[in-house]
This record gives structure tokens, sequence and C-alpha cells, in this order.
């Protein structure tokens, strides 16, 4: 968030009585802060960029454990006596881990809190890491594999369990830098991960690769434990809200040993129907529609990232480049140059366009659909492009700063719409952010899970340039699903089971 809009959102006085809209020199605080000075939307800037560091290093440290041992085919190739597209089940095992630990784990943080559950499966994550790396022996195939499911499992949790955080501590305005700041830590940890563990174990049998991410892991535990908080608060009945201890160890203890007592009261029958709400939302037209359009836009990258080391290491003859695992890691920061774009692009775009459209064309009235209009260059445009060159530069064996290029660009067109599709999802369902968030996730994860399985006989029918040829098409078909959004958003969002649906539709954002 840039300075001047700090200034504003902290202009009003924080524990006024709510009866009017707290009015700043251009923007509405929207939703409303209560008269409570422990409601995190009064929380100092300070304090919530904190949490907002700690989550963005949680979801970065998850995100680089089940996939460290992405790059380094060679020796479990030889130990394990598996083909390359074999062990790259490995990697389809851990986003199978990511798809599925937080269905389980959103109900579990409603009823011990968020915090509480980050900082465990923190910890159980660099447990899998360990079983990862004593995994040596030619009959632990099995045994690894299982090892990235559950690294994945837990590993995610951090990153779908932010965004309910997200929108407790920050106002609508802020929401979508917030969001980009989470989303790219974790995309960048599914990047830096295979980089660094690719440099790390290039000249060292592979478990090395697993050992520094538990180093890592536990600075992250560390920090989880110093600096995480609850955000849940009820801004309509104060005397819910549990007393949090004040001592620093009685706080932290009651936090991660005691989640239970600051967390809001709730119930089994509670828990239960979170646990069900985000199969609820799957089912409602707005998600499966958006969720269609991720499935094809994103899964096509998630497709080119955990294929590229094979296309890579393959043999000339095989029609691959041959390259080293060295070479392998030195030619993933195509992957870091696309996402330091992205974050700058979202950063300058992700809140500023969707209110600048509110405040021309709508009276500063906000409306969802406004987040959408990011898209347009990044996926219409960019990443079709960027599919058509790589699968070009693959079909004619050209040289491998070419296939760079092709992936720094699809790196850019599909990371660049992950913050946008949660943000707009969210906040059709701004009761259930985390929920939203977990299947928004689902079908981000759940094309790249299974292409590994048939990526072959697909070559061998079209061509490998026919294959990522038509993927460009693909994604050019899927922002039609967008675009219906951006054009009939409002009456898609009315389909749905009414418990669910509730949105910041109609609040006037853009002071007049």
């Amino acid at each position: 968030m840039d300075h001047k809009e700090g200034k504003e959102a902290e202009a009003s006085p924080p524990f006024s009585p709510p009866v009017e809209k707290h009015h700043t020199a251009h923007l509405v605080l929207v939703p409303q802060p209560s008269t409570e000075p422990r409601d995190p939307l009064n929380w100092p800037s300070t304090r919530k960029y904190v949490l907002l560091a700690v989550l963005c290093l949680a979801s970065f440290s998850g995100a680089i454990a089940p996939l460290s041992g992405q790059l380094n085919l060679a020796d479990q190739e030889k130990l394990y006596n598996k083909t390359k597209l074999e062990e790259s089940y490995a990697n389809s095992a851990a986003l199978a881990g990511m798809a599925a630990g937080p269905f389980f784990f959103a109900p579990i943080s409603h009823m011990l809190g968020r915090s509480s559950v980050i900082f465990w499966c923190v910890l159980l994550t660099l447990v899998c890491q360990i079983w990862g790396a004593v995994m040596t022996d030619p009959g632990n195939y099995i045994a690894y594999v299982i090892s990235r499911l559950f690294a994945g499992f837990f590993g995610a949790v951090p990153t779908v369990l932010g965004p309910r955080i997200v929108t407790d501590i920050f106002f609508l305005h802020q929401r979508g830098r917030a969001f980009t700041a989470l989303h790219m830590a974790f995309l960048f940890g599914t990047i830096a991960g295979p980089t660094f563990s690719g440099f790390v174990s290039a000249h060292s049998f592979f478990p090395v690769e697993f050992w520094w991410t538990v180093g890592l892991l536990g600075l992250t535990l560390i920090c989880c434990f110093c600096f995480l908080e609850e955000t849940g608060f009820d801004r309509e009945c104060f005397e819910r809200n549990p007393d949090v201890p004040a001592g620093i160890l009685a706080n932290r203890f009651a936090t991660f040993f005691f989640g239970q007592r600051v967390v809001l009261p709730t119930t089994w029958k509670e828990t239960a129907k979170v646990g069900i709400t985000p199969f609820l939302i799957g089912m409602c037209p707005v998600t499966i529609i958006m969720g269609i359009f991720t499935l094809i836009s994103f899964g096509f990258y998630v497709g080119v990232n955990a294929l590229t080391p094979v296309w890579l290491q393959k043999p000339s003859s095989e029609g691959g480049y041959g390259f080293s695992l060295e070479q392998n890691a030195a030619f993933t920061f195509c992957h870091w140059i696309g996402i330091i774009v992205v974050q700058f692009y979202g950063h300058y775009l992700n809140d500023r366009l969707p209110l600048a459209l509110a405040r021309r064309y709508n009276g500063g009235v906000w409306k969802p659909e406004y987040r959408l209009h990011v898209l347009w260059l990044p996926s219409l445009v960019i990443n079709p492009m960027g599919l058509g060159i790589f699968g070009a530069a693959l079909q004619y064996h050209l040289h491998y700063m070419v296939l760079a290029l092709a992936v720094f660009i699809v790196t850019v067109g599909s990371l660049a719409s992950v913050p946008v599709t949660v943000n707009y999802v969210v906040e059709c369902f701004t009761r259930y952010p985390a929920e939203a968030g977990i299947v928004i996730g689902a079908y981000r994860i759940v094309y790249g899970l299974t292409i590994s399985f048939y990526i072959n006989p697909w070559v061998e029918a079209v061509d490998v340039g026919w294959v990522y040829g038509m993927m460009a098409f693909f994604a050019v078909f899927s922002y039609m699903f967008v675009m219906l959004l951006m054009w009939k958003g409002h009456a898609i969002r009315k389909i749905q089971f009414s418990s669910l649906g509730s949105s910041e539709e109609g609040e006037q954002l853009v002071g007049k």
C-alpha cells in the first residue's frame, strides 16, 4: 500500500461510533471498523504488515517443501530404478496434497484458530521434509512419493487460510495488493524451491535438497510462534470475543497450544457446516465459471512448470536439451524474472484499476467484477502467446533461450491471474473467504496434477508443438468465461445458496 492511501485509511478516528461511514478524502472504509480497539481493522499498520509478512513467509516455505525434489530426477532415477516421467509422479503427489489438505484443515481452523493450525502445519511440513530426506533405500520409492503427498497436504495450508486473515485485517481498497503479496509468496516458493534445491544437490546425493528446507521451516516456525495472531472478531456482539491474555508467553501458549481460548466460541454443528461449505461454494455457478477459467489458464502453467525439467534433462537424441541438474536450476531463473514482473504488475494495478473503473463508470459504487478487468492483457494476450512459443521451441528444437523466453511469458501470463481470481471469488463469498480460496485453489491445481499421466499419449497423437499450440487456443477460449462474468456477473452471483452469498457490491467505496 502506498503512503498516501495508508494515511487515508488511518485518517478516521479508529474508535469513533460507527453511525456514519468513515469517509476520507477519496475513499470510504469498507468494511466499517468497530469502536473496539481489539478489532483487527483498528490495528496499527505496522502490526498488520508484520502479520502479512509472516503469512507470506509461511506460504513461501510451505510451497518450497513439497516441490523441492522437482529437478534432481537423475539421482532418484538411479536409486529407485524409475524413469524420469515416473519420478515426476512425486510432483503430482505433492500437488494432490496441496489440493486436498485445505479441505481438511479449514473446519479445524474454525474451531482451533487459523494461527494455531498454520503453526502446526508448518511443523508437520518440517517433519515430512525429514521423512523425504531419509528415503534413501532402493525400495523406498512409494514411501518417498507419500512423503511428498503429505508435505503438500500440510504445506499449502498457510496460503489457503491466509485469505481469511487478509479480509479480517485489511479494508477492501487494500486487499488487492495484500492478496498479490500472499499468493506471489506461495507461487515464488513453488519456483524457488526447485531452483535452490537444484544448486544445493547438483554435486551431492539428492536428500540434501530436503535438509536445507528443514532449516527454513524451522525459522518460519519461530516467526509464526512470535508474530502470528488470531484475527477473528465479532463486530456486532463484543461480548462474544474472548479475552486474549496480555502477557507474551501466556498469549503465545493460549494461541498455539490452547487455540480455543483465543477463538470465537463455536459448536460442532458450525464446524461441520464449515467443512461442507467449500463443496457448496464449488457448486455455485460463479465459482464453476471462474474455476473453469482458472483450471485451464493456470493449469497449463502448472503443466509447463512440472514437465519442463523432463524436456530439459532428456538427451538431445530424444528431443530434449541434455541439461545437467545445475543447468536446469539456472534455467528456472526465467520463472523468477516472470514472478517479479507479476509482483510489480499486481501491486500497481490490482487495486488501482478496479477503483478507477468504479469512480469513472459507476459513481464510485463498488462491483466485484471490476477486479476482473486486470486480466485482459495477461490472460487473453500474454499467456496464449507464451504457450505457442513454448510448443514451437520444442517442436523445432529451437535454442534453449527461446524456451526460456516462452517460460517467462507463460509465467507472467498465468501468475498474474492468481491473486485476481482468488480475490474475486472471495469477494463473492465474503463470509467464507478461506473456503472460497480453497475451492479456487483446487481448480488451479487439478490440471497440473494429472498432466504427467497423459502428456506422452497426447504428444504421440499430435506432436509436441500442437500439444502446446492447442493449450494456447484453449487459454483464449477460457477467457470467455471471464468475459461472461464481466457482462453478467451480478446476475450469476445471485444463483447460489442463500446462506452463502454475500458481497460488498453497492458500497460507496470512492467518496464523492
